[in-house]
Formats: C-alpha cells, structure tokens, sequence
C-alpha cells in the first residue's frame, strides 16, 4: 500500500482527534493499527504518526508490546483541567474586554441563542463554539492556542457527562454567556473575569459530580 501525502497525513490525524473527543473511540479503548489501516484505506505510517501526535497530546496512550489506547479520564486530571481552563479563560477575559475588537466583541451576539447549533450538534457545539469564540478574540497568540486547545479537550469530559445527566440546564449556560457577553460588550473587565470563572466553577461541581457516577471515568 502506498503512502501518503502530507494533507493526507493531516486528515488522519484531525479525524482521530475528533472521534476521540467526541467519544467515538471511548476513554481506555484499545485502538488497533491493522483497525485502522482498514478504516482509512492507508498505510501504516500516517497511522502511527498520528497516534504518536496525539499522544503527545495526552490523548492517547502508547503500551510497549501492546500498541494503543484511548487516554482514561481521572477524576483528578479532570479537575486539573478546570483549573487550568478557569486560569486561561479568565486571562482571555481580562485581554478582550481591554484590547478586544469592538466588531469582534459584538459580532459574540450570535451565542445569545443556541438555535442555529441545534442541527449542527447542539448543546456540546453550542458550549465549544463559543468559549472557543472568545479564545480567538485574545491578542495574544499564546494565550490563544494554549487554550483553545483545552477547550477542545473538554468535548470528552461533556460528552461523558451528558450521557450520565442528560438534563444538563441549557438555559442556565445561556444566561451565563449572555452576562459574560454583556461585560465583554462594556469592557468591564473585572466582572467578566469574575462572571467567567464563576461560571466554569459551576460546570466544574456538575461535571465532576456526574463523573463520579460514570463507568468510564477511571
């Protein structure tokens, strides 16, 4: 079987990815070269480069002797992230209500209603789309990609958590955008710092407390 190109190589790789942060490949599943080679009609060596990738993401795990494994989520790495995010999210707060473009600033009207993501996978690209929204208005690179990366990783830790409390309170977060939104908007920094990791403290005491009651969480 012959090899692939570079964008080849890019598409296996951001496929996995997201199979894996949406659950597709669930936390502690094996994953299987000649599966995948199957799967993707490719050779071995974009597979392994992109599992490699994504180890190096955390992602996956590599097992000498065994091959591959999806990465398990822990309670404790969990809770590790959320703090992480609440640091990273309130430092992109602070950036955009200060240095943030007006047209950008107004142009987050779009998140005062979840209605055009209910197709487009609801909720979960709802939630994604707009924290990763505020990430791309930071002036600051760094800060951008650091955390629009951890925003990313948290599609796993939803998806868990929805399948074990599916009544999840849309309307709340809602509410929780558009007061961030509204502070944003007037560039009032301090409440939206606040709002924000309020905000992510109280997804923080929900999430944790339905992966307590989750199977795949080790």
């Amino acid at each position: 079987m012959l090899d692939v190109p570079e964008v080849r190589r890019n598409d296996v790789y951001a496929k996995l990815r997201e199979d894996i942060l949406n659950c597709v490949f669930k936390p502690g599943q094996s994953l299987h070269e000649s599966e995948l080679v199957e799967q993707f009609g490719i050779s071995k060596s974009p597979i392994r480069d992109a599992l490699l990738r994504l180890e190096a993401e955390r992602l996956v795990i590599v097992e000498p002797r065994k091959g591959y494994r999806v990465a398990p989520i822990s309670l404790s790495d969990s809770s590790d992230l959320f703090e992480l995010r609440m640091i990273m999210e309130a430092g992109v707060a602070q950036n955009i209500a200060t240095l943030g473009d007006m047209i950008g600033l107004q142009a987050l009207d779009r998140f005062r209603s979840f209605d055009a993501w209910r197709a487009k996978g609801g909720f979960l690209a709802y939630n994604r789309d707009f924290h990763l929204g505020l990430a791309e208005l930071c002036a600051n690179r760094r800060v951008r990609d650091v955390t629009r990366d951890v925003i990313e990783q948290f599609d796993r830790i939803v998806v868990i958590s929805m399948s074990v409390s599916p009544e999840l309170d849309a309307q709340l977060y809602l509410k929780e955008h558009c007061a961030i939104i509204d502070a944003l908007q007037a560039r009032k920094a301090r409440v939206a710092t606040r709002l924000i990791s309020e905000h992510i403290q109280r997804a923080r005491s929900q999430f944790i407390g339905s992966f307590q009651r989750s199977a795949v969480v080790a």
